[in-house]
């Protein structure tokens, strides 16, 4: 058996943290000043889920209504990159949500304010800052490619379902990401609802991200027949080899107690047919689980080796 104290001292990357969210529940607790009303740390709905998505929506209402000034998010941000500091984790791409630049009096605060976070902790670990837009709220384009001007962003990442709807909308901004050399992340939980693979390729090839979060939330819709027998489609092949998609994986799927042995072993089949992926954690505050503790998991579930996942941590 290994223990989660054999992949702390490993130093490691953490390819997706959503820095809102990237505490556990007791920091946050310090933060806020009260506890979030019917909350458990041990509460999950399934990955992708309309409970899950309604929840994650209201964790971000919370926090969005709980930020009153500069030192508001500046204590935030602290308590998440910390939160990385102690697993031993160099290099760290943190989403902030586009929309909580609405808490402060201009744009340039909200940007100082990320920069003095990721600076107090520069000795220690990297801070990309991602800016996550979330698709349910249109009106925020604008605002996002105003504050990719600030050459802050190393990435966008791109969440919710309305994506799904009509991904064209979208199109602007991963365009712009693309004219800017920066990354561009789809999270694969809109994906949950979708009946046809099809749909789902035509997204990916309009839209082009170099980064997808969490395919293996498709095993839970045997409609799209993306993963088959704990193999993945060829197609999925064909469009990374050709695309250059990278993978991430955080312990949403694999927690949601829907298939979760298989998503986690399909990760296996992208390690094996050399597909370019990661772990992340995601959002630490409501799945309370550490990339150290997930790895950790996955060795002594069978899926990967110790000297493995040493491997892919420090990618």
């Amino acid at each position: 058996m290994s223990s989660v104290a054999d992949f702390i001292k490993i130093p490691k990357t953490d390819s997706c943290k959503h820095l809102q969210l990237g505490m556990r529940y007791s920091s946050f607790v310090r933060w806020a000043g009260f506890y979030l009303p019917n909350f458990s740390e041990d509460k999950r709905f399934p990955a992708g889920s309309d409970e899950d998505m309604v929840f994650r929506g209201e964790l971000e209402e919370f926090i969005q209504d709980r930020i009153g000034s500069e030192h508001d998010l500046l204590l935030l941000l602290c308590y998440a990159i910390s939160e990385s500091v102690s697993e031993n984790v160099t290099s760290l791409n943190g989403t902030i949500n586009v929309d909580t630049v609405s808490n402060f009096k201009n744009a340039t605060e909200f940007l100082d304010t990320i920069k003095l976070a990721a600076e107090k902790y520069s000795n220690k670990v990297k801070v990309r800052p991602f800016l996550g837009i979330n698709s349910d709220k249109e009106n925020n384009l604008p605002l996002a490619n105003m504050l990719l001007e600030s050459n802050l962003f190393e990435g966008i990442e791109l969440y919710g379902r309305k994506y799904i709807e009509n991904p064209e909308k979208f199109l602007s901004i991963f365009k712009t990401a693309r004219k800017m050399g920066i990354k561009s992340r789809i999270s694969c939980f809109g994906f949950k609802g979708m009946k046809n693979q099809e749909d789902i390729f035509e997204i990916l090839l309009n839209l082009r991200p170099t980064h997808l979060l969490n395919p293996n939330i498709a095993l839970n819709n045997d409609d799209l027949k993306i993963f088959q027998n704990g193999k993945i489609c060829d197609q999925i092949f064909e469009m990374q080899k050709e695309h250059a998609i990278y993978f991430e994986f955080s312990p949403a799927p694999v927690l949601s107690g829907n298939r979760g042995e298989k998503k986690a072993f399909v990760i296996r089949e992208f390690a094996e047919k050399g597909f370019p992926f990661s772990f992340c954690t995601e959002d630490m505050l409501f799945l309370n689980k550490s990339i150290s503790e997930f790895a950790a998991d996955l060795c002594n579930a069978g899926v990967f080796s110790e000297n493995e996942l040493t491997d892919i941590l420090s990618r």
